[in-house]
């Protein structure tokens, strides 16, 4: 069909999207009446005011934080009753309930925060695309702080992922409640966000982390239900969304240095270097307000030697972040990335004789590429009702790989997106918006194509008294090589239920989808033993997801100062789902299977005791990965998923130490695509994986030192077919702050 033929109906979409958007502006009623709140939130222990407190007007779009001292002061809210929560990372959330605001009467409140190690992020804007109370959310959410990050020295974000409920990784791919499984890094169920805006690369789809600036991440949201109605393509599974720390009130100087060294092999005669490999990262950052804006800078050099031969890496990663506030009304954001990286190229062992060594031949593949990432944000307060937010970016790849079979890649992403959201009532409110998406690959192993997408999505919020009903939907549509790829509609309902400050339950369906990526349809390779063929007659895959959940947050129960517990049922049926597949000779084909059912559990548990002196969390889930036909028969499990997962962290502060004990385990994996195992002579033998991490962390004055031991017992084991993993490492971080 003539792509021109469709343009008319493009353009309606488009126009009724604007329309709504003029609609809803104008709905705003003029001459609003003053009230006037302000106050100081202190540290209840110290006495203190703590600067960069979120606090949000429950249930409206209004918010600000406190400043240097504490202190904080909203006007413009109408008369009324209002709740309002006030969270910091690091202290227990607390609700100040029944505010009443009167015109010309101010109303100043003294708030007191006390600390807790476990508290993570309370107030959460992915799921919603506006703040939120965690225990308000119809879905399925967790979130991790800048302290556990700091805990565990991360350099990798991927690195603490993997160590959350439901969420699994293989060589990178990000993996939510098994919906992804190993695509060979081309197409994820699972979206990546860097503040709210698509990380995903435009050909394969998959996630570069070295771009993720680690060390100046205020918070990661981890939304686990399907995310299409929301955002699109590749959220079908959940969504990730990594929030950049602003920079703080006071000028900020921060160096760290990071050292790591490999244990040599346990099997003498896997051993296939002399000396250990060693693993550097050094990262330097700024930081300061400047007038009413302010910035962030971050330089990190990093080379790890790797336990494989060809695990190596080398890096130079320049980030920075502009916060920019012309006036109440007026904010904005820039952010950018620049990654120059060269790497190992691995694929597969060399045999089960010398599984860290690279197959003959291959021992000098490598990539070496350069990657931009330049993101801007731009908020506008029309009212205390009406908030217009607009989003873009630019993302550009280019990168070369040597060895026997060199070849290349040139990519290109553009993003922009306009949202805008009305309180039309205390109890009810709309958000609205449109995107657009631009992508184009000049590679040697997909060709030359571009891809473009356009979609307008609506979310209605209305409360009625403990609940609150979320309906949103998403229309999208595709196109490669100007050519209509698909149009989808994605509708969502989800309903929750606090009948209690401490208590939230929740219920929600709805329908994702994502479409073929541009490496999914066109690669063309022969990579070591792997052959990949185009597929070009891929189809969307769609799914509906169903989900039932609650979240208990309760503090000072006892001994106990804070405790956590979340509990969920899922089931997700997939149409023609998409998995790469094997012919009899090898050749791998993506290509859409039947139908797909994953169903599943997570139950969640997070507790701090004895004056902060113990906390523990832990996280198990449970699913049911199968591969059904037309007539919902059963076919297979499906390649790639871990049955159970379990992950547990203990942590105990004690004479200015905090020491931490981490455990992780994966059952079995039952299927894989390309090597069975064979009983008789043990060969590619799956086995379940186990691994402990201990570490140990001291701050004095403005010194912070880390020391951690990951994979302990050095328990070897294999994810991907004939790749093992997670050599044991020794790493000591010390970072000074002044």
């Amino acid at each position: 069909m003539n792509c021109q033929n469709k343009k008319p109906a493009w353009s309606w979409r488009l126009a009724q999207s604007a329309l709504f958007l003029l609609i809803l502006l104008s709905g705003h009623v003029l001459g609003q009446t003053e009230t006037l709140l302000s106050g100081q939130v202190l540290d209840a222990k110290t006495g203190e005011g703590l600067p960069g407190v979120n606090i949000q007007i429950q249930k409206t779009a209004s918010g600000t934080t406190s400043n240097l001292e504490g202190s904080f002061q909203l006007s413009g809210l109408a008369p009324g009753v209002y709740q309002i929560s006030f969270s910091m990372i690091g202290y227990a959330p607390y609700v100040e309930r029944d505010v009443e605001l009167v015109v010309g009467v101010p109303v100043d409140l003294q708030i007191e925060l006390k600390s807790n190690v476990l508290a993570s992020p309370q107030v959460v804007v992915t799921s919603s695309r506006k703040e939120q109370d965690i225990l308000e959310s119809a879905f399925s959410i967790s979130a991790i702080g800048p302290r556990e990050i700091e805990a565990k020295s991360v350099v990798n974000m991927i690195d603490i992922l993997s160590y959350e409920s439901g969420v699994s990784t293989i060589k990178g791919q990000l993996n939510i409640r098994g919906t992804s499984g190993y695509t060979m890094g081309a197409g994820t169920r699972s979206l990546l966000l860097l503040d709210g805006i698509p990380m995903l690369g435009s050909a394969a789809g998959n996630v570069t982390w070295g771009t993720i600036p680690t060390s100046e991440v205020d918070r990661v949201e981890i939304v686990k239900s399907g995310g299409s109605a929301m955002y699109g393509s590749s959220a079908m599974g959940g969504v990730v969304n990594i929030i950049t720390r602003n920079a703080p009130l006071k000028p900020e100087t921060r160096m760290s240095t990071k050292f790591g060294v490999y244990s040599h092999p346990r099997v003498e005669e896997w051993k296939w270097r002399d000396s250990r490999g060693l693993l550097y990262n050094t990262e330097f950052s700024h930081s300061r307000s400047i007038g009413k804006h302010a910035a962030w800078v971050r330089v990190q050099k990093r080379r790890d030697d790797g336990f494989m031969e060809l695990n190596w890496e080398e890096a130079l990663n320049i980030s920075a972040k502009v916060k920019l506030n012309f006036a109440n009304a007026h904010s904005a954001a820039v952010f950018v990335n620049v990654l120059e990286d060269k790497s190992g190229l691995t694929s597969v062992w060399k045999s089960s004789a010398n599984p860290l060594e690279a197959p003959d031949g291959s021992k000098r593949d490598r990539t070496e590429g350069t990657k931009v990432v330049l993101n801007g944000l731009y908020n506008y307060v029309y009212s205390p009702d009406v908030v217009v937010k607009t989003k873009v970016s630019g993302y550009w790849n280019g990168w070369d790989g040597y060895g026997v079979d060199p070849y290349y890649s040139r990519e290109s992403r553009f993003y922009e997106e306009v949202q805008a959201s009305k309180s039309w009532s205390d109890s009810f409110t709309s958000i609205i918006g449109f995107t657009l998406q631009q992508n184009g690959v000049d590679a040697q192993i997909f060709g030359q194509h571009t891809s473009s997408s356009l979609a307008s999505f609506i979310l209605l919020e209305k409360q009625l008294q403990q609940f609150t009903l979320t309906m949103g939907s998403r229309w999208e549509g595709y196109k490669v090589d100007g050519k209509n790829q698909d149009q989808v509609l994605s509708p969502q309902l989800a309903l929750n239920w606090k009948p209690s400050p401490w208590l939230g339950l929740r219920i929600s369906t709805g329908k994702g989808f994502r479409v073929p990526t541009v490496a999914e349809m066109f690669t063309s390779a022969r990579r070591s033993i792997f052959t990949i063929e185009p597929n070009p007659d891929l189809i969307s895959e769609t799914s509906i997801n169903r989900e039932i959940g609650m979240t208990l947050l309760a503090g000072q129960i006892g001994i106990i100062d804070l405790l956590k517990f979340d509990a969920a049922f899922f089931s997700n049926r997939f149409e023609n789902f998409i998995e790469p597949v094997p012919n009899s000779d090898a050749v791998i084909h993506f290509t859409n299977i039947a139908d797909a059912r994953i169903m599943g559990m997570e139950l969640g548990l997070g507790m701090s005791a004895f004056s902060n002196l113990v906390d523990y969390k832990s996280a198990f889930t449970v699913l049911d990965p199968l591969e059904l036909d037309a007539e919902g028969e059963i076919q297979d499990t499906l390649s790639y998923r871990h049955r159970y997962h379990w992950v547990n962290a203990l942590g105990i502060h004690f004479l200015g130490l905090d020491a931490s004990l981490e455990y992780r385990y994966l059952s079995r994996m039952e299927s894989v695509e390309l090597f069975q195992e064979i009983d008789a002579t043990g060969q590619d033998a799956r086995v379940p994986i186990h691994i402990w991490n201990a570490g140990l962390g001291k701050t004095y004055k403005n010194w912070h030192f880390v020391l951690r031991v990951d994979n302990v017992f050095q328990y070897y084991y294999t994810q991907l077919e004939r790749n093992i993993e997670e050599e044991r490492i020794l790493t000591f971080n010390v970072e000074r702050r002044f």
